[in-house]
């Protein structure tokens, strides 16, 4: 840690931070657009244009490190006329694209016009006007909207290892465009829309679909993978709209592969709400005493899948299947978390951000011990051997092999082939119905709010299975009475 001066106050700052970074730490924004903390500094916007105390000339704060002792202005005429310029050169082309515009209420063009802008344009000519192209399978740019930061460029280059994308073109006919014949294809079309700092860069998928001031936003976690996210949701009505990239700049999180943004339909589409018997729907009285009756005379219990679930889900879970089998004459449990061959092998990556782990909290359940020594094979085994008769399915679907040998009960939050397959089928909150935890695939445990509510009565899962317990505990006491 360093000690500067930043506007005649002295702070504490960290010496391996930059001026923008340094300063936004102790509460100072300095402007900017082409700056992100995860990609090269290029200083090409000259919006975060600052005084230094015995420099002669304006200097870009993005690649200016912190020094011992050092002064900064960020604040005096000279700095406030710099970036007045810098905005009237930008805004000299760009349209006047607000209204319609899916970057508005998000959009740096926008506050740092109203922050550091004159509020008036001296430009009194046509506009240039560039028809928008579809360059991606889910990207859309708008080259009138481009202030040509470079961000998107380096960060294909940088983080994505791919070079669709260049500058082409000099002077006021400059514009970003395919390097390629083809369209972009890759896993982070999102992350390009999301690290745009204007509207030119947007995704077919969520374009006009809200305006962003009428979202429910909370901090959470991204299903998608065993990576672990960090995500702010965008809820309205219920209905989950979007997942954004929320910045961890301790845990280096910067950006959101399209698999987990945009794996959100089933959240709001093809819920599981009713108790199914044999693919029927029925009443959770019925299905819980049916379940209840099973567990009482079944050889054993076998639990698979449960890596969507929270640690406190499955945490509860697992403390209640000692209560479970004291209910059921001390019958055997067995638990196991890891159904495919991702979850069995050290974290495989598909690219920088996502994983062949699809579950977001295998970690965690390992981490409590939900495992087997012998897997899956040692479940197949047992009821081979005719001790496991009864199955408890999270989300996850049994072997064929094993139908015949064994009763199923599944647990799921949507309408799957698996829920008519099963003898009893539960519906379940998801994950974004409660407050919880996931762990990472670095033993990083992060906890999440709760984005959307549950239909009332819908339980978790392991809100299933205390009442489950409960239906259990009440029968005997009907059977051999209270006293």
């Amino acid at each position: 840690m360093v000690k500067i001066k930043i506007d005649g106050v002295e702070f504490e700052v960290d010496e391996k931070k930059n001026l923008i970074d340094a300063a936004k730490d102790v509460g100072v924004e300095i402007p900017y657009f082409c700056y992100h903390p995860a990609l090269t500094v290029v200083g090409m916007c000259r919006m975060c244009l600052i005084e230094i105390e015995g420099v002669p000339r304006l200097q870009a704060a993005c690649n200016t490190p912190v020094k011992e002792g050092m002064g900064i202005i960020t604040k005096s005429d000279r700095v406030k006329e710099a970036r007045a310029g810098t905005m009237e050169f930008l805004l000299a082309n760009h349209p006047l694209d607000c209204p319609v515009c899916d970057k508005a209420g998000e959009c740096k063009l926008q506050d740092n016009a109203f922050g550091s802008g004159t509020g008036q344009s001296r430009f009194e000519f046509e506009k240039r006007n560039v028809p928008q192209e579809e360059i991606g399978t889910n990207l859309i740019i708008n080259h009138n909207r481009c202030i040509v930061c470079y961000r998107c460029v380096r960060f294909e280059e940088e983080k994505v290892g791919e070079s669709n994308l260049g500058l082409f073109e000099r002077g006021n006919h400059s514009l970003i465009g395919l390097a390629k014949d083809e369209p972009i294809q890759h896993n982070f079309q999102g992350a390009l829309a999301d690290i745009c700092p204007v509207g030119a860069l947007l995704n077919h998928k969520t374009l006009f679909k809200s305006r962003v001031w009428w979202y429910k936003s909370h901090k959470s976690v991204c299903h998608g993978c065993s990576t672990g996210c960090n995500v702010t949701t965008n809820v309205r009505d219920n209905k989950m709209y979007r997942y954004m990239v929320r910045e961890n700049y301790e845990q280096g999180m910067f950006f959101l592969c399209d698999k987990g943004r945009f794996d959100i339909d089933w959240m709001n589409e093809n819920r599981l709400f009713s108790f199914m018997d044999s693919g029927t729907t029925t009443t959770s009285v019925q299905v819980l005493e049916s379940i209840a009756s099973l567990v009482k005379r079944s050889k054993g219990i076998a639990i698979i899948g449960g890596a969507h679930e929270t640690n406190e889900s499955l945490s509860k879970i697992k403390s209640l299947l000692a209560d479970l089998s004291k209910e059921s004459n001390n019958v055997n449990t067995y638990f196991e978390v890891r159904v495919t061959d991702a979850q069995y092998k050290d974290t495989e990556q598909e690219d920088f951000l996502l994983t062949k782990d699809r579950h977001p909290n295998t970690r965690g359940a390992l981490d409590l011990g939900l495992s087997l020594a012998g897997g899956l094979s040692e479940i197949e085994s047992k009821i081979k051997e005719g001790k496991i008769d009864l199955v408890f399915s999270i989300k996850e679907s049994i072997p064929d092999q094993w139908r015949a040998s064994v009763k199923q009960v599944h647990l799921d939050t949507n309408q799957t082939p698996e829920v008519n397959r099963a003898q009893f089928s539960v519906p379940i909150k998801i994950f974004a119905e409660q407050v919880g935890s996931f762990t990472n695939k670095n033993g990083l445990k992060q906890d999440f709010e709760k984005s959307m509510e549950a239909p009332q009565g819908l339980p978790s899962s392991a809100e299933f299975f205390e009442r489950l317990l409960q239906v259990m505990i009440s029968k005997k006491e009907a059977l051999i009475g209270n006293r």
